[in-house]
């Protein structure tokens, strides 16, 4: 019974591992994936988008002068070269208006010299007038020195005779019309027969008759002079003299004052400066504009006119927009970068740039500090892209491709971005070693559309998956394609 045991076991044990054998062969047949292999190569991460061509300088030229236009050909569209002119202006106006401001400067020089040369020559009457009067001063003040000479107490005793003199003719004079006054009063008593009236002022006449009388008796009886006819011939003539003197001084002090008020003061003669000054400047300003009339408007580069605002025969006044003109030089492609990307986006960066199909290079020149929304309502900002050399072929206002290379790596250890994978505990791909699928950790550099950087887990030559793998692979036989 053991022996069959033994014997059936055996068979049993035969047929098993005949059937084992067979399974795991089956099960040891390698399965083919697609591969990459990781190596060395020169990458560059991008960012693509879409813009419209421009000119790199864009001008709108502005009239400088006031003048009507009398040649003016450009259209929307048209090309001009630098240091063209496409713009003229009519000079008979200016040059009527240049005439006009000369004379007028040459009317306030006159008048400014005129007035100067006025007023320094009634300076100089007035410093001759206070001369005079300090000489008319000291003459008058000699003559009466000299008619101090004369004896002070017989000066004196005349002074009082005179003064007592003069009282009495006063007293006679004051009397003499007091009669006059009262005989005309009784004449009008006489008329009217009016008795009391007339006695009374007959009183009075005679009264005020014998006053007079009395007061020219004490005026016949004052002392004579007492100056000797050599003392009152010299008092006479240094009289006369000073008479004259004083006259002299009142006439040079009056003809003083008004030699005086016709003396420019500082504030005035700066003031006709002033005027000349602005008269001048005004010839300055119709000479310049009768020049730049000339010499019209002169482009400051090659170009092509976006705007056209006037056309000839025009009247355009100082600032007038004329026309716009956008580079055909130096043009570039201004492209809008969302908030993903804007991070990645500096001065200097190489760009390639496509219109219809046409190859460009270019660089990034310029990126706005402020954000714009686009016809979807994105925020973006806008990014300059100058192209390197533009040609016929690149006209203004066109759409554009633009792809931006951000970051550039030389020599750079990748797998193609097939094989890359994420998930929570890092990054990974699937690649085949010893024969079977593998999951591998990796650290990451930049990406491109082609490829990842690979900066820690893999090594050149390591063969990753590119076809679509999941864990459940892991372990299994695998093979490249």
């Amino acid at each position: 019974m053991k022996g069959k045991k033994i014997i059936v076991g055996t068979l049993l044990i035969a047929v098993l591992g005949g059937s084992l054998f067979f399974t795991t062969a089956f099960m040891r047949k390698a399965v083919g994936y697609s591969t990459g292999t990781v190596s060395y190569k020169n990458i560059a991460q991008n960012v693509e988008a879409t813009g419209d061509v421009h000119g790199e300088e864009t001008m709108t030229y502005y009239s400088n002068i006031t003048a009507p236009v009398n040649y003016y050909e450009l259209s929307v569209g048209d090309e001009v070269k630098k240091g063209q002119r496409v713009v003229g202006y009519d000079l008979e106006d200016l040059i009527t208006l240049r005439d006009q401001a000369e004379l007028t400067a040459k009317s306030a020089e006159n008048t400014m010299y005129g007035q100067v040369k006025k007023s320094e020559s009634n300076q100089a009457k007035y410093n001759k007038a206070e001369s005079d009067i300090e000489v008319y001063k000291n003459t008058y003040a000699l003559f009466r020195l000299a008619s101090d000479y004369v004896n002070q107490d017989q000066y004196q005793e005349n002074w009082d005779i005179n003064c007592i003199a003069a009282s009495l003719n006063k007293d006679i004079a004051d009397k003499t019309g007091a009669i006059n006054s009262l005989t005309l009063e009784l004449e009008k008593a006489q008329m009217y027969q009016d008795v009391n009236e007339v006695n009374r002022l007959v009183s009075e006449i005679e009264t005020l008759n014998e006053d007079v009388a009395d007061l020219q008796a004490d005026l016949a009886g004052l002392p004579p002079a007492t100056l000797s006819p050599e003392e009152y011939a010299t008092t006479v003539i240094n009289g006369n003299w000073m008479s004259d003197i004083l006259r002299n001084w009142t006439e040079t002090s009056t003809l003083k004052n008004t030699y005086e008020n016709q003396i420019l003061n500082s504030y005035q003669k700066e003031q006709l400066q002033n005027s000349y000054e602005l008269s001048a400047l005004n010839v300055d300003t119709a000479e310049e504009n009768l020049t730049k009339a000339t010499e019209g408007v002169v482009v400051e580069y090659d170009g092509i006119v976006t705007e056209s605002y006037i056309k000839n025969g025009s009247v355009v006044t100082k600032g007038t927009p004329l026309f716009t003109l956008e580079s055909s030089k130096d043009m570039k492609v201004d492209v809008g970068i969302s908030k993903f990307d804007i991070g990645k986006i500096a001065v200097g960066q190489r760009a390639d740039i496509d219109i219809a199909g046409n190859g460009y290079t270019g660089s990034v020149t310029g990126i706005k500090r402020i954000a714009e929304s686009d016809n979807s309502d994105k925020a973006k900002v806008s990014v300059s892209v100058k192209f390197d050399a533009p040609d016929e072929k690149v006209y203004i206002g066109l759409e554009a491709d633009v792809k931006i290379y951000t970051e550039e790596k030389e020599g750079v250890l990748v797998i193609p971005l097939e094989a890359y994978y994420a998930d929570d505990e890092g990054d990974y791909c699937y690649i085949i070693k010893d024969g079977t699928v593998q999951k591998q950790y990796i650290t990451t550099g930049i990406e491109t559309d082609e490829y990842i950087e690979i900066t820690l887990g893999l090594k050149e030559g390591d063969i990753v998956i590119t076809d679509a793998v999941t864990d459940e692979q892991v372990g299994t036989k695998a093979e490249s394609k």
